[in-house]
């Protein structure tokens, strides 16, 4: 089959050499797996600027869409908006599609229907542009942009032990809408799905400093290496976990991935 490999484009970003290697380290190891199965791959960048992509797209005659997109333009909503493009020209295509990624952005919608299925989430809140300081009493607690990712407007800041605290950090975000959310301290396991099959899980081992107060994955934790938050964010994969805390992780893990119509791997 004719495989085109989605990926995003992101050679013009500032001081982006790091970033581009890691992507194309990405689309070379796809690229190696589809040779290997017998298959040709065909590199199909997505730019900054979504507008005539998708044309290119198409002229690549693809059998088949292999979608390692995550939003190349300026908004986190253009990996939807990139999964929607694909299914307009009516190409299968491996992940989840348009509306589960959108969905799955949206913190306080998620959140919503996990509660509605009776799968445990801490206490939250919405606050929306015209809101002021709601009432909240579960302290410590964080603020959370309710529509981005990878920890995008998420700092040490963003944690709140008292009302002025609460106060302080919801003035400090200009990304509206937020949710407020009860904050637990404890292990952050992450847990991956390949169709069916359950992928070791990992979980993340936090440190303390000075600096770096609270056990949170924030933005700079992501994505600025050699950070005080990167050096107190260490991933362990096999997470050291007992029997029962991962079934029992691998379960809500599962019933939330079905809830959302995830597809493919996640």
């Amino acid at each position: 089959m004719r495989v085109a490999v989605l990926y995003d484009d992101i050679s013009e970003r500032p001081a982006a050499a790091t970033d581009v290697a890691a992507v194309l380290q990405s689309v070379e190891a796809v690229e190696a797996a589809l040779r290997e199965l017998g298959h040709a791959p065909v590199r199909v960048p997505v730019p900054p600027i979504l507008d005539g992509w998708p044309a290119r797209l198409a002229r690549a005659n693809p059998d088949v869409v292999f979608n390692l997109c995550e939003g190349a333009g300026r908004e986190s909503a253009d990996e939807a908006k990139v999964a929607g493009a694909v299914e307009l020209l009516g190409l299968p295509m491996t992940g989840s599609g348009a509306e589960t990624l959108a969905l799955a952005r949206r913190k306080d919608r998620v959140n919503a229907l996990l509660g509605a299925a009776d799968i445990p989430v801490p206490a939250w809140t919405l606050v929306k542009e015209e809101d002021g300081v709601p009432e909240w009493e579960r302290f410590p607690a964080i603020v959370k942009p309710a529509g981005e990712d990878a920890s995008y407007g998420i700092s040490q800041k963003s944690v709140a032990e008292n009302e002025q605290a609460l106060a302080a950090a919801l003035d400090a975000t200009a990304l509206r809408p937020v949710i407020i959310q009860e904050f637990l301290s404890g292990p952050e396991l992450a847990v991956g799905f390949v169709g069916e099959t359950v992928l070791p899980i990992s979980e993340i081992l936090f440190r303390t400093r000075p600096e770096v107060p609270w056990p949170i994955v924030s933005y700079r934790a992501k994505w600025d290496e050699g950070s005080p938050e990167d050096l107190c964010t260490v991933p362990r994969c096999p997470a050291r976990l007992d029997r029962r805390t991962r079934e029992r992780a691998t379960e809500i893990a599962r019933a939330a991935w079905q809830l959302v119509e995830g597809r493919g791997y996640g």
